[in-house]
């Protein structure tokens, strides 16, 4: 699979929950990941336009599920631990 540019939101109420979105998207225009999860009303930009490898691995998160996600609903909620 080839690399996806995405943008990563921190919760702000909970520091250890991450957003995942396409490049530019903006996280207001989300309901889904509130809807879900309240800790996602609120988020910080972590890092723009990160070149996610959905073969890498990355510590403490399924890299496959974020990719899935991102193809399928345009956004994946996370937890690092």
């Amino acid at each position: 699979m080839k690399l996806m540019s995405v943008d990563l939101y921190q919760s702000a109420t909970n520091p250890k929950k991450f957003l995942a979105i396409p490049a530019g998207v903006n996280p207001i225009d989300l309901m889904g990941p509130m809807t879900f999860d309240k800790d996602y009303a609120q988020v910080v930009r972590y890092k723009e336009a990160f070149e996610f490898d959905p073969a890498e691995s990355y510590a403490g998160v399924n890299a496959a599920k974020i990719a899935a996600d991102l193809l399928t609903v345009k956004w994946a909620m996370y937890r690092r631990s």
